[in-house]
């Protein structure tokens, strides 16, 4: 705990900020695929897991997409189609910005499933590269491999992020769904949850190096809360770059490198622990 506290400790003394949090987005990408390209054992996989997780839900949501316009339009009386005139118009506004609202909304809905999907899937391989990456900062030597250590290993990440998204979806969730049935009080809900998804982003990915430091949930969330605008500028940096098309599928490593280059800057004293 000594340990954890001096860190913590340090950090607040020197606070990063959101603006260089942001950065350690396109550090973790130039880390992961242009100065260690030997670092492909470990996130090809986890690619793979994101573009079939993309494929999959926005197919679905294609589809879903369609279901709801029809809804949308079968909201309004049956006489307000015959409707002309500037009321025609008017009318025919609202229709088309409603659905355009739907379809952001089912675009939001989709990035955070493939998230979270990808998320809970590709974990051990996440934790693996995490280590990976911080053996490279540090100049520590990896542990010897032991299959019981990457069994353990394997349960012990799908384990922890299991917990965070059903944290997640019972926080911000709620707030989504909210978003479709209150017209314009629910853009300002959805704006709220697009800040505490980053901030969720931001946290999960620089989880993994405390995770392997066994801090308790309470020393990591004080540790997050201490850098909290580093943390929501990482976390913004990783949301924003799932909105890119391409570059999403390589979202995943190149954020688990960047949070955990984070981490390290955050908490330069710190050694991971013995497990």
């Amino acid at each position: 705990m000594k340990v954890i506290l001096q860190g913590a400790g340090a950090v607040a003394k020197s606070p990063i900020g959101f603006v260089r949090g942001l950065s350690y987005v396109i550090r973790g990408m130039r880390f992961v695929y242009l100065q260690h390209p030997g670092l492909a054992r470990y996130w090809l996989f986890p690619i793979l897991i994101t573009a079939a997780a993309l494929a999959s839900v926005f197919y679905g949501a294609g589809t879903l997409y369609d279901d709801l316009s029809g809804l949308v339009w079968d909201l309004f009386p049956a006489s307000w189609n015959e409707a002309t005139g500037i009321l025609g118009g008017l009318l025919a506004a609202l229709k088309w910005l409603l659905e355009v609202i739907a379809g952001i909304l089912i675009v939001l809905l989709g990035l955070l499933l493939v998230l979270l999907i990808s998320n809970v899937v590709a974990a051990p391989f996440n934790d693996a590269l995490s280590e990976a990456v911080e053996n490279i900062l540090t100049g520590d030597a990896p542990p010897p491999f032991s299959l019981k250590r990457m069994v353990a290993d394997v349960f012990r990440t799908v384990r922890l992020e299991l917990l965070k998204v059903l944290i997640y979806v019972a926080v911000v969730g709620p707030m989504f769904l909210a978003s479709f049935f209150l017209p314009g009080l629910g853009q300002v809900i959805s704006l709220v949850g697009f800040a505490l998804t980053a901030i969720y982003l931001g946290i999960d990915y620089i989880d993994w190096p405390a995770a392997r430091r066994n801090w308790s949930v309470t020393d990591r969330l004080s540790f997050s809360r201490r850098q909290l605008a580093a943390v929501a500028g990482f976390g913004t940096g990783v949301w924003v770059l799932l909105f890119v098309p391409l570059l999403n599928l390589f979202f995943m490593p190149a954020a688990v490198a960047g949070g955990t280059m984070l981490f390290v800057a955050m908490n330069p004293s710190g050694r991971a622990q013995g497990r």
